[in-house]
């Protein structure tokens, strides 16, 4: 199919009115009759009526799909040009960066070929996934999109942050429940609801509701309070890896984790991805 007459023929669906459409394509209004008719000979079906106007049945499949088939064209479009630069792109969550960069590491050595990170959290991974502005994504967060594959590969531990002279910054491990009096500071949800929606379902399994005395999105200004003695916080294991004076990080009794999971779009497919999948997988496993 012509994407030059279909795109026409949206246009004039749009309008409803083949003089203001014309205008708005700087064509004739013979010569945009003249591409929506050679459209109609190309798919063999009327696609509207003249007087008056309206969009046949046909028509108004092609309206609908035709909008579709245009989005995917355009992110074809971008998968292409990124192919061109040689380059992958990889979404991944700021506060999973620590952890996966031996992932991407690998991935670089494996594939031979550069791989540009960008920081991102799973929202934002999806949307550029969909706009062609990313090859993969590294997940945090479970995806509900039917668009999008997602695959497991590790999980990475729910910590507890606590001032260093607590009662049980000491211990090796936590339990959660022994924090249930404490103020909470938590991630606030409309911040990151899949997030929140992860720390939430952590304190139902401990069995209680935490007591939130202030809502806080970034982790350093959560450390940061966690030091002066506000209250106590969740956070994830990657943290571990930087110092932080005044808190003690705890992994906690309960199983919590995050699924980590490579996620891309099932069309079209993103480069390489066989071998992406088996040299994560390989390293992971």
């Amino acid at each position: 199919m012509d994407l030059r007459r279909l795109r026409l023929f949206l246009l004039l669906a749009e309008e409803g009115n083949f003089h203001r459409a014309a205008e708005r394509a700087y064509l004739s209004q013979p010569a945009l009759s003249q591409q929506i008719q050679a459209l109609e000979r190309e798919l063999g079906v009327r696609l509207l009526e003249r007087r008056p106007f309206r969009l046949t049945p046909a028509g108004e499949v092609l309206r609908e799909e035709g909008r579709r088939l245009l989005r995917e064209a355009e992110v074809l479009k971008e998968r292409v040009r990124q192919a061109g630069r040689g380059e992958l792109r990889f979404g991944v969550p700021e506060n999973l960066l620590p952890d996966l960069m031996p992932l991407l590491d690998h991935l670089r050595r494996g594939l031979g070929q550069p791989v540009e990170v960008l920081e991102m959290h799973t929202p934002e991974q999806v949307k550029a996934l969909k706009e062609g502005r990313l090859d993969y994504g590294l997940a945090g967060l479970k995806v509900e999109d039917p668009a999008i594959a997602e695959e497991p590969l590790l999980k990475v531990p729910i910590v507890a942050v606590l001032p260093e002279g607590h009662p049980l910054a000491s211990r090796e491990r936590v339990p959660l429940k022994a924090l249930r009096d404490e103020p909470f500071l938590l991630v606030p949800r409309e911040a990151l609801p899949p997030l929140y929606e992860a720390f939430m379902e952590v304190f139902r399994r401990a069995g209680f509701t935490p007591k939130v005395v202030r809502e806080v999105a970034r982790f350093p200004q959560a450390v940061s309070l966690v030091a002066a003695g506000v209250g106590v916080h969740l956070t994830l294991a990657p943290y571990r890896v930087f110092p932080h004076p005044g808190t003690a990080l705890k992994p906690l009794e309960e199983e919590a984790a995050l699924q980590v999971s490579l996620i891309y779009c099932r069309t079209p497919p993103p480069p390489r991805l066989q071998e992406v999948r088996a040299l994560l997988r390989a390293l992971v496993l």
